[in-house]
């Protein structure tokens, strides 16, 4: 038996002795440097990975894909019927880069780049290939808040349109200003006629006290780029100015969770071909039961200026349910109503009207003529609308498909077709104009689609 155990561990150790030579030799042939041919893998590995600058400041990648089915059918004839594949335009496909820094304990520097994939049949080269939505950096304070310098949000961006429900997935526009339906169903009904935008400035915000946070922001437009010497006594206009402040609120209370918001935005006309300021008041809120998941939201909004043609108001509200039936994620079920009134009224035997050319009549009194091309028409409006958006968490994936019928209100009164000449007269070498004339319209949207985020 020991005769036994001395010749296997006699072999073990000739084992070993035979690995450590075969190890040495093997070093020889890497001309002494045992590690060379691991570092040059780790070098490959580095050249092909993405990795962060340095240690101090994090990197967070992120974004979403949104794609759509969209069928729209407008009387006015634009594109009627017509069914496209396309990326939601008002929710749009897009991906950035967000980090932080740890100045110290309760101060942290940040920056943000979001890139948006805009253009529905874009190529490499395309203008719209690509829009930068978010490029900015901020420094917060827990005590003091956070301040923020470059392209981003306006402080009222998202005001008009709070909800607590997942509605946003099949956002207020539905894309209308996308190009999808006429002009008219355009210009009345776009977001961004009251709510806030993303442009570039310099924003603050307090902390949060009690639930609420107060905001303020200056920022303006992009300065018109053209170049004097092709032509000539060309001179840019100025970047429209914006003034702005708002205040939120979010809380809970005994299962009831509510968010609201309330702000004003002075925008002010920089134009070297002149232009009328512009005021806006706007608020929402939203409330939901959280143990039976329903919930309400609604929003007014109100632009004023001394241009008659950009003066309007507008209402929306929406209500439904929002509860995990399935066991996948939450199931939002809601129906909605908006409108948007243009501020038209009729004086002095002319109409004070939304649109473009005011111009003195016999008598003094001003008409505002609408275009002989009825699309070019802006009127009041309203829709309402049905939508059923299904997570699946698993997938951090939104189901979503939305039906609205939009309307455009009619009114009428005397008009020619001729666009040289209204009612056969002419005065002081301008032809005569009458009182406006336009039909009611209507329109359909359905879009339905799929949204991942990462």
């Amino acid at each position: 038996m020991t005769r036994g155990l001395m010749k296997t561990a006699s072999s073990i150790a000739v084992a070993a002795a035979a690995g450590l030579f075969a190890t040495s030799a093997m070093a020889a042939d890497l001309g002494g440097n045992c590690c060379a041919d691991l570092e040059e893998r780790v070098a490959e590995l580095e050249a092909t990975a993405a990795r962060k600058g340095n240690r101090k400041v994090s990197l967070t990648v992120y974004g979403q894909v949104n794609k759509q089915l969209l069928w729209h059918d407008d009387d006015a004839g634009y594109r009627e019927g017509k069914l496209t594949v396309r990326d939601n335009g008002a929710n749009m496909s897009r991906f950035g880069f967000r980090g932080e820094a740890q100045i110290r304990p309760d101060l942290k520097a940040g920056y943000v780049i979001e890139i948006g994939l805009g253009g529905e049949d874009f190529g490499v080269s395309s203008d719209d290939a690509f829009a930068i939505r978010h490029n900015y950096v901020y420094l917060d304070s827990q005590r003091l808040g956070r301040i923020t310098l470059g392209q981003t949000s306006q402080v009222t961006d998202g005001l008009f349109f709070i909800d607590l429900a997942n509605t946003q997935v099949t956002p207020q526009e539905m894309d209308e200003a996308g190009g999808v339906l006429s002009r008219p169903f355009a210009e009345t009904f776009k977001g961004d006629m009251f709510d806030g935008f993303r442009r570039q400035g310099v924003y603050y915000r307090t902390p949060t006290l009690a639930g609420f946070v107060l905001s303020a922001g200056w920022s303006h437009d992009t300065q018109e780029d053209k170049d004097s010497s092709t032509s000539p006594g060309f001179s840019p206009d100025d970047a429209d100015d914006y003034w702005e402040a708002a205040l939120r609120y979010a809380g809970e209370f005994n299962g009831v969770r509510i968010a609201a918001g309330i702000g004003y935005r002075e925008e002010l006309e920089n134009s070297t071909a002149g232009g009328a300021d512009r005021q806006v008041w706007m608020g929402s809120a939203s409330v939901m039961h959280t143990p039976t998941g329903l919930f309400l939201s609604g929003g007014y909004a109100d632009r004023d200026s001394d241009d008659v043609t950009l003066r309007r108001d507008a209402h929306w509200i929406r209500g439904g349910i929002e509860r995990n039936f399935f066991g996948i994620g939450n199931t939002t079920l809601f129906a909605e109503y908006g409108a948007v009134n243009i501020d038209r009224k009729k004086v002095g035997g002319g109409w004070e009207a939304a649109d473009y050319h005011g111009i003195p009549f016999l008598g003094g009194h001003t008409h505002y003529d609408y275009q002989a091309n009825s699309n070019d028409d802006v009127l009041d409006g309203s829709y309402w609308g049905l939508g059923l958006v299904q997570s699946v968490d698993a997938a951090a994936t939104d189901l979503y498909i939305n039906f609205r019928r939009y309307e455009l209100d009619g009114f009428s009164g005397p008009r020619s077709d001729s666009p040289t000449n209204r009612c056969g007269v002419s005065h002081g070498g301008h032809p005569c104009f009458v009182d406006p004339v336009a039909s009611g319209r209507d329109a359909s949207v359905i879009n339905a689609g799929m949204i991942i985020k990462f």
